[in-house]
């Protein structure tokens, strides 16, 4: 057990732009009893640092780290295999095997924060994430969907983003609601609402079509059409299946359909 656990929630209530006193309201806690936490003055139970924990909604990887940091079992631990650091990929481990591939491929947390992003993907996004996305709440997909520049490419975005929608409309341990969101999904929905007022304005559409509830498997599919002026159109498969799930990662691998997406592809790899 270590004292790591109360910088990390010190550090996640900052970014979040939470104070101690809200944060405590939404836990059901004191707003001196989060000080205490944050001050070394005071320990939690497991199901108070849980609360917390509720409150703030960050990935299941982050949270497993608290909860190991505060000397408690993290979520699910009982139903982990004795070797699961054999079978499971950890976040590291993702990053290197999506580089050896050769169609795009990223790594998402369970709340669509991207971990890693292989080389080809970046130059279909026309990014690149170290020099422009320090900040991983702005490597959450909604944060860049309103963006001209990744939203304007993508040929079926009402198609890509509903599959987006449900993962946080339907998000197993707190569905999310844009009138009453969790501190996380409000941050990066407030940097999605800073986007191309056109895309702001289909998402709330498709956000009140969306499902109130989506079968999702250890793996499953979305399509996806892409454009790269003066390079041309590409269709995907893109396919989702679990990387790491006791931490919530996931691999999504964009399989290219056609040959013409493969010709494409090549051309892709030559762009400055």
């Amino acid at each position: 057990m270590t004292d790591a656990w109360r910088k990390r929630l010190k550090q996640a209530r900052t970014k979040l732009g939470l104070s101690r006193r809200a944060l405590a309201e939404r836990a059901g806690i004191s707003g001196e009893t989060v000080r205490g936490y944050e001050q070394a003055r005071r320990k939690p139970s497991r199901a108070r640092l849980v609360a917390v924990l509720d409150a703030l909604q960050f990935d299941r990887g982050w949270r497993n780290e608290v909860l190991l940091d505060a000397g408690f079992a993290p979520d699910g631990l009982a139903q982990r295999p004795s070797n699961i650091g054999a079978w499971m990929f950890t976040e590291d481990e993702a990053s290197s095997e999506i580089a050896t591939y050769e169609w795009p491929a990223f790594v998402l947390t369970e709340r669509a924060q991207v971990v890693a992003a292989n080389p080809l993907v970046q130059r279909l996004w026309g990014v690149d994430m170290e020099l422009e996305y320090p900040d991983p709440l702005e490597r959450n997909l909604l944060a860049v969907a309103s963006d001209p520049r990744f939203a304007d490419r993508c040929l079926n975005w009402d198609e890509v983003i509903g599959v987006l929608i449900g993962t946080f409309k339907t998000y197993h341990r707190q569905p999310e609601s844009i009138e009453e969101p969790t501190p996380y999904f409000a941050a990066a929905l407030s940097r999605f609402l800073a986007g191309d007022p056109k895309y702001v304005a289909r998402f709330a559409e498709l956000w009140e079509a969306a499902p109130e509830s989506v079968a999702v498997k250890i793996r499953w599919t979305y399509p996806v059409i892409w454009k790269i002026e003066d390079v041309g159109v590409m269709r995907f498969r893109g396919t989702a299946s679990a990387a790491n799930e006791a931490d919530g990662l996931t691999f999504h691998d964009w399989i290219p359909l056609d040959a013409p997406t493969w010709r494409t592809l090549d051309a892709v790899t030559t762009l400055v």
